[in-house]
């Protein structure tokens, strides 16, 4: 063999460890099973190293952002999607990624626009779909989100968490009955999969089938006692069987469980409200007020729990700060306007006979009970009495304003 042969072989022996070496860094920083900081370490050693192939480089790069985002570091994972992307500008997962972390930052244009582009390079992207889903549906595209997710399940059927999202939406748009046949399909694919029975749990109590509420539920909290939805869920279910300190035991297990979750500062809130607690109930008003941001329903009942404590004038200045920004909501925005003396009883009834006969249904019975409350401050408890009485009979059970009414009709009664 010449001198030149031995050269080449030395060569190759040489380089073949280097090779190695950055195709493993490449594989570790592709796992999903180690840290975020094993993964950054992998994915830096494999684009430190010398005769990567600009492929594998964009691939790296967009599993150094995947690592970035789990780090909760959204500016260091995008700007390494974008290397990846000039790299490679047909890699769909990097188009996928990119849009992720710029709707977790807010810019749901942006992310749409790479969902868009992802799904326009690799059509069969379920994650795609899937991402776009979320966005659209922050957008209030229910829609385009359903839809979304309907060609999601086409592409990847075994997925019980895409029945459980597709659930959420279709209850969002009063389908109960396509939704519970989605938590049953997920139940079916992953039978110890818990939110599929708190949301199944969810919809039964929003169709007031309260015995199968509750049998879900307590499935629910089986598999995973620390399911916060689940303990409010069962809160509300104690609050239809008016035992009040057992629902308040839940929605305080699901506070601490999950301390942003603002619907357990809503439903308690209203718990102190019924026992006459209104300094209480103005503290978890308040703060249910700063995780939701503009909700008429948490400022009207803010407003009622300072004004019933005796602080009506601070109450209507609160509220109409709360509400100053595009105009009251169509409802229940009429009641928020007789809060503030800005309109009558009649506008806020009249405006409850909008939408279907459900719609219009619960729209009367909070018409009641907000314009029993406004009687109420005024002094005027026989009108007050009356429409209380209203509430109480048509409201459904599950509505705070149901167990307003009695609590009401209790204090009036003594």
């Amino acid at each position: 063999m010449s001198g030149r042969g031995l050269i080449a072989l030395a060569a190759s022996a040489l380089a073949a460890p280097g090779l190695a070496q950055w195709q493993s860094d490449l594989g570790a920083c592709a796992r999903a099973s180690l840290s975020p900081e094993q993964r950054i370490e992998a994915c830096s050693r494999t684009l430190r190293a010398d005769g990567v192939p600009a492929p594998d480089r964009a691939t790296a790069y967009n599993n150094l952002g995947v690592a970035w985002k789990a780090k909760g570091d959204l500016d260091q994972a995008i700007a390494n999607y974008d290397r990846a992307i000039a790299l490679a500008p047909r890699l769909a997962n990097a188009y996928n990624n990119r849009g992720a972390a710029l709707g977790a930052k807010g810019d749901l244009d942006a992310a749409i626009r790479d969902f868009d582009h992802a799904i326009e390079l690799d059509a069969r992207l379920a994650k795609a779909h899937e991402y776009r889903s979320l966005a659209l549906q922050s957008r209030g595209d229910l829609g385009g989100a359903t839809r979304d997710l309907d060609e999601a399940i086409k592409l990847e059927p075994e997925r019980a968490e895409l029945f459980v999202f597709r659930g959420l939406l279709l209850d969002r748009q009063g389908d109960t009955t396509r939704s519970i046949a989605d938590y049953d399909e997920a139940i079916r694919l992953n039978p110890g999969f818990a939110p599929a029975y708190n949301n199944r749990c969810n919809t039964w109590l929003i169709k007031e089938a309260y015995d199968q509420a509750a049998a879900d539920c307590t499935v629910a909290l089986k598999l995973d006692p620390e399911l916060a939805q689940a303990h409010f869920n069962r809160g509300v279910l104690w609050v239809v069987a008016n035992d009040f300190a057992k629902a308040k035991v839940e929605f305080d297990e699901a506070i601490r469980l999950k301390p942003e979750f603002a619907p357990a500062y809503k439903s308690r809130a209203t718990l102190n409200f019924y026992s006459g607690q209104f300094d209480a109930a103005q503290a978890d008003l308040t703060r249910a007020a700063s995780l939701l941001h503009s909700d008429p329903y948490v400022a009207i009942w803010r407003y009622l729990a300072q004004a019933r404590g005796g602080h009506a004038e601070s109450a209507a200045k609160e509220l109409a700060q709360s509400m100053s920004g595009d105009g009251q909501p169509v409802w229940p925005g009429p009641v928020i306007e007789l809060y503030l003396a800005r309109g009558d009883p009649g506008s806020v009834f009249k405006a409850a006979q909008h939408g279907d006969g459900r719609t219009q249904s619960d729209r009367q019975c909070e018409a009641a009970f907000y314009v029993g409350e406004w009687h109420l401050l005024r002094g005027e408890n026989a009108q007050a009495l009356r429409l209380f009485e209203d509430a109480q009979r048509n409201c459904r059970r599950s509505f705070s304003e149901s167990g307003g009414a009695r609590a009401e009709l209790d204090r009036i009664a003594h």
